[in-house]
């Protein structure tokens, strides 16, 4: 135990110091808001791009990792929506924000943070295919399904060519597209340039970890503990457990890709959740069910890597302690 607890202790002790800076006023909240922009639209796609087009043939693509993923994450965000809507009645924009909560994982900032440590001959390959498949396909179908619901956006014309319009923005998407063509391409990149990119990746777990520490110290707990735990238990529990499920039947349930997955499943839903959740009126809801399995995961995340590590003892994993 003392073996994970030196992997997760020190990720979580990054976001506390972010967490202690921002609420102590040693850092103004606009360095966070600068740093969260520079790991969004610099160091994750420099990583994104480093793990496509940089690594070797075998490793690039996982199509049936990332139709697996994809797919019990959708199950998980129908099982969300349909939790929040029925059993809590809540307003349909904000029951598919929420079910976002429960299917999407911080899996740049917080996600490949731990699974590097655990899992580092695969983790950034495994990084790129689920992000991927959320920034192609969780995300924005959750974000146009709730503007519909809520009678935003002029429609489903409207929503679905604003949602559009920030995918050809996003810098995860530029990235993937980029990679993609260099890979296809043959061509090697200049030595100088690999070391460039390699250099501004390395520094993105750390300061995502940082920024997720500032990004919660601007919100405050509510009294909405039910709300609050159904969707805890949704992203800490359903959703990397429907994963493992889904994954097992298509992989070996050794493999470490699976168990990489799995691992990014398990960590918080993404920061801007309640930013997302703001313009259906679940902000607080949202905020506070951000900090709450922030907190929590510490516990289901260091227990996860325990049956892992216990599961996979004496066999060729690639598991790292």
């Amino acid at each position: 135990m003392t073996e994970i607890l030196s992997i997760t202790i020190p990720v979580y002790l990054i976001m506390i110091a972010g967490f202690t800076c921002v609420r102590t006023g040693y850092l103004d909240g606009a360095v966070i808001t600068a740093l969260s922009t520079f790991t969004v639209k610099v160091s994750l796609p420099a990583l994104i791009f480093s793990a496509i087009a940089l690594s070797d043939a075998e490793t690039a693509l996982n199509w049936t990792l990332s139709g697996g993923y994809l797919l019990a994450s959708m199950i998980s965000m129908m099982i969300g929506y349909l939790v929040m809507r029925r059993g809590f009645a809540q307003a349909r924009g904000a029951s598919w924000i929420h079910g976002l909560g429960v299917a999407n994982s911080n899996s740049g900032f917080i996600g490949y943070s731990i699974a590097a440590l655990v899992f580092p001959e695969v983790a950034l390959q495994v990084l790129a295919w689920i992000m991927i498949v959320e920034n192609v396909v969780v995300i924005p179908f959750a974000i146009i399904a709730a503007e519909i619901a809520s009678g935003a956006g002029g429609g489903i014309n409207a929503a679905a060519r604003k949602a559009g319009a920030s995918f050809l923005r996003n810098p995860l998407v530029i990235a993937v597209a980029l990679a993609l063509a260099v890979r296809s391409s043959g061509a090697p990149l200049p030595i100088e340039a690999v070391k460039v990119i390699e250099m501004i990746s390395s520094v993105a777990p750390v300061v995502a970890l940082f920024v997720v520490g500032g990004i919660i110290a601007r919100y405050n707990i509510s009294p909405m503990w039910r709300r609050t735990a159904a969707i805890t238990i949704g992203k800490l529990v359903l959703h990397p457990a429907l994963v493992f499920a889904v994954l097992t039947l298509l992989i070996d349930a050794g493999d470490p890709v699976v168990l990489t997955a799995v691992l990014i499943a398990a960590v918080p839903m993404l920061s801007i959740y309640p930013i997302l959740g703001a313009a259906h009126g679940a902000e607080q809801v949202c905020a506070t069910a951000l900090v709450t399995t922030t907190l929590v995961s510490f516990l289901t995340v260091s227990a996860l890597i325990w049956v892992i590590s216990g599961c996979l003892s004496g066999s060729p994993s690639g598991i790292h302690f």
